[in-house]
């Protein structure tokens, strides 16, 4: 059954993280190919104590706010895809509504991430939120597609965790 909060796509089931989520973070965020785009030179590597953090901060944000990330499995099998939804961060000194997103490796290039930034959208709108935001790498082409294709526009180019990132924003 699906709660408030989370959503159904075409694809992917995009849950409330449960007390096993670390391992998932882990086996995400710890590939290179991922972590290239969310922890690259000079940042440190991910580590567990990182994933557990990741875990707890997740599920405390979802029973202060009644939504936040997702895990986000495959409706079909339910494979662990990634982690999606919405987190309230720090951008620009302002607190903003994000869409975040990082999908396996194995799972890329078939349209999860922007079914995850849709039904965020989506789930934000449910929640009364008026404005999200997505940052990437300047360089990211991946997930610069995912928010074009999410309906957000481009704002500009701007300073987050110390690196050039690019902001985007959706008006709800």
């Amino acid at each position: 059954m699906i709660g408030s909060g989370e959503a159904v796509t075409a694809d992917l089931l995009c849950l409330r993280p449960g007390a096993k989520v670390a391992d998932d973070y882990e086996s995400l965020f710890t590939d290179p190919a991922v972590e290239r785009w969310l922890r690259p030179e000079p940042m440190a590597p991910f580590s567990r104590h990182d994933m557990e953090r990741m875990a707890r901060r997740d599920q405390a944000h979802w029973d202060q706010h009644g939504f936040g990330p997702w895990s986000v499995r495959e409706r079909e099998g339910g494979a662990f895809v990634g982690r999606g939804g919405l987190a309230w961060a720090a951008v620009n000194g302002k607190l903003e509504v994000e869409l975040p997103w990082a999908v396996m490796p194995s799972s890329q290039n078939r349209g999860y991430a922007t079914e995850m930034a849709i039904a965020a959208i989506r789930t934000a709108r449910e929640f009364g939120v008026e404005r999200v935001v997505s940052l990437t790498l300047p360089a990211n082409r991946a997930s610069r597609r995912v928010m074009d294709k999410a309906g957000l526009r481009y704002v500009g180019e701007i300073e987050h965790v110390g690196l050039p990132h690019v902001l985007y924003e959706l008006n709800l």
